[in-house]
């Protein structure tokens, strides 16, 4: 039988850590917040004590510098950087090598605060409500091994120093196809790479909070509403999540589909670059989506089945006592098969047909951005 004093402090030791995890991107932000307020308010920093505050999704409260402050600044630092090594290398940077650098470093910098957000949407989650439903100690003690190995720097900063630099030449490569007449330039190229390595952040934690983690809901033991599952606390924050880092993470897309456009990269003469944008960034997500609600609806049916199994087991046993079943057996036989077919027609899924559309809706946007920032071509395509 579980120990509920030991219960307890496993699930008070994970609200713990689930306060002080930080993802790389957090780390970047964060660690520009502090400096920032030991320049600006040293009174509060010292009072703080440490570095970074100790709650990563409470310190907007005590006076820190919101993730949208420190990420702009990150994207000027990043614009910087490439406009200085411009200078040092005596090249002169066009208004096309401009609006390049700008985006650039502005994209890189938005995907760090995309991930920030989706990070915190999921710990909160669990911080706040998820931890308190889960039924075991040794679930706990698994969930607090898995998000230990998850935090682990080293593993994204491998991630983007491999795959940043490649997409980066990738689009820069791109870019110059439609910019033929534009010598290279190592500024915006390297302000280019240190965007991309920001941006492959993203996809990195996507990954394993979004589509491993769905899959592991079912080896753990969770407080549901056992006439309908889908109708339980947990399934709804854990549906909201998902829907919420997808929505998130479409809006990082659109952006990224429009800007790819605006600077010339994404056109109509080189549609490579949307199908790299698609395979890396449009594709992963809506698969990470489906997979979640999936993974989501197998724990619902999962909770079902174990109700129904129980029903059914009484239903035998009472039905075996007699050959010949009395009226009062029978009527405790109808009210048992009733309950039975009651739970078996609850929801198997947390969607339902409003959430669909609106999922189908979103997926449209990617497209119509691309039309949007390719407006004059496609206007003489539907001329000719």
């Amino acid at each position: 039988m579980e120990n509920p004093l030991a219960l307890d402090e496993k699930r008070d030791a994970l609200r713990k850590k689930l306060a002080r995890y930080r993802a790389l991107p957090e780390y970047l932000l964060d660690g520009v917040g502090a400096a920032l307020q030991r320049l600006f308010n040293p009174a509060e920093a010292k009072k703080r004590g440490a570095f970074l505050p100790a709650d990563a999704s409470s310190q907007d409260h005590e006076l820190f510098p919101s993730s949208w402050i420190t990420g702009s600044i990150i994207a000027l630092i990043t614009f910087l950087i490439g406009g200085v090594i411009a200078t040092r290398t005596h090249s002169q940077l066009n208004a096309e090598e401009l609006k390049l650098t700008s985006w650039a470093a502005f994209a890189g910098a938005l995907a760090l605060v995309a991930n920030k957000i989706n990070i915190r949407a999921f710990l909160d989650t669990f911080r706040e409500s998820c931890v308190d439903k889960m039924l075991r100690a040794e679930d706990v003690t698994d969930l607090t091994k898995w998000l230990n190995e998850k935090f682990n720097l080293w593993p994204p900063l491998l991630w983007g120093a491999l795959i940043g630099p490649l997409l980066g030449w990738a689009l820069y490569f791109f870019w110059r196809l439609n910019h033929a007449s534009i010598p290279f330039h190592i500024g915006p190229f390297v302000t280019l790479i240190l965007s991309c390595i920001q941006a492959v952040w993203v996809g990195y934690y996507l990954i394993p909070f979004y589509l491993t983690f769905p899959s592991r809901l079912n080896r753990y033991q969770f407080d549901l509403y056992t006439l309908d599952p889908s109708s339980s606390e947990l399934v709804g924050r854990l549906s909201r999540l998902l829907s919420y880092a997808f929505y998130v993470t479409m809006a990082y897309i659109v952006q990224l589909t429009f800007g790819l456009s605006y600077v010339g990269v994404l056109t109509t003469e080189t549609p490579v670059p949307g199908i790299i944008v698609s395979a890396l960034v449009w594709v992963p997500t809506v698969v990470l989506y489906i997979a979640g609600q999936l993974n989501l609806s197998n724990l619902i049916t999962h909770a079902k089945w174990k109700t129904l199994n129980e029903v059914q087991a009484k239903i035998e046993r009472l039905h075996a006592e007699q050959d010949v079943p009395d009226k009062d057996t029978l009527e405790r036989l109808a009210k048992l098969m009733d309950y039975h077919d009651r739970i078996e027609s609850t929801p198997n899924s947390a969607l339902n047909f409003r959430s669909g559309l609106s999922f189908l809706n979103s997926l449209l946007l990617p497209i119509l951005a691309f039309l949007i920032g390719n407006l004059k071509d496609v206007i003489q395509f539907f001329k000719k």
